[in-house]
């Protein structure tokens, strides 16, 4: 097994150290969302059962009963096929990487530069993944090979999988001290675990700080923010500069993880 650890250089020159998901991550996560989908489809299929069922006794439709049962069976396949290629894609491009499966084993689609994954790797990545699960389980094989542990689809779409940490500090010992809201207009899904416990180290710890060096860490800071953000001051017409601005990225990567 290689090395957990990825690393990337920002063009801001912050070096950045992610940790891969790991295979057993990954299968867990797979079984959880299979078992979510599969669960969806047997219950359309029973609906749809039921309503052949239905439509055959009542003569609603002047269908042959071995034709009404072909009909509705062909329905109920083309759902199935669309839930089961459309399930993994669906919540990638909205979750920004995740599943529910995913969200539960805490891992993580991102590109390999770091960003956030966009349709397009989603929609690669998991159209490739026929054949990392039709061809003997080459996707698994592949990951044992590669140092990055990439099936298939994610060489295929340049993306991988990591662990989203959570931080070692007790967020509800951060105080807000400014009237900072949680944003949902803030592309907050740029923001790295690495870089949100950075956040926290400084909220938590801002008060411990001498009065010359707290606005000299908070103004980095926010530059910080802002760039990877693409957020400019007074944009909002609200005053949110320094620690104001730091407290809504802090609470929006928060309200993120709770939807």
């Amino acid at each position: 097994m290689q090395s957990p650890d990825y690393s990337i250089s920002t063009p801001e020159n912050v070096d950045l150290h992610l940790e891969l998901a790991g295979i057993g991550n990954r299968v867990l996560a797979t079984m959880i969302d299979s078992m979510i989908s599969g669960t969806v489809i047997t219950c359309i299929g029973l609906t749809f059962i039921l309503i052949g069922f239905i439509l055959d006794q009542t003569k609603v439709l002047a269908l042959p009963h071995n034709a009404l049962l072909m009909v509705t069976a062909m329905i109920a396949i083309f759902v199935a096929f669309i839930i089961t290629f459309g399930y993994n894609i669906f919540f990638e491009g909205i979750w920004a990487g995740q599943t529910p499966g995913k969200r539960i084993a805490r891992i993580r689609v991102i590109e390999t530069n770091g960003q956030p994954v966009g349709w397009a790797a989603v929609c690669i990545r998991n159209f490739v993944r026929v054949l990392d699960t039709g061809l003997l389980l080459i996707g698994l094989l592949v990951m044992l090979i590669d140092k990055n542990e990439r099936r298939l689809g994610d060489l295929a779409a340049g993306t991988l999988v990591i662990r989203e940490r959570t931080t070692d500090l007790a967020t509800s010992e951060i105080k807000m001290l400014t009237n900072a809201q949680a944003d949902s207009l803030l592309d907050i899904g740029r923001v790295t675990p690495d870089e949100y416990d950075l956040l926290a180290r400084f909220l938590k710890r801002r008060t411990t700080l001498s009065p010359a060096h707290r606005p000299v860490v908070a103004k980095r800071l926010e530059t910080y923010f802002r760039d990877k953000l693409s957020e400019t001051p007074g944009t909002d017409g609200k005053t949110d500069d320094g620690e104001a601005f730091l407290e809504k990225v802090f609470l929006s990567y928060q309200a993120r993880g709770l939807e």
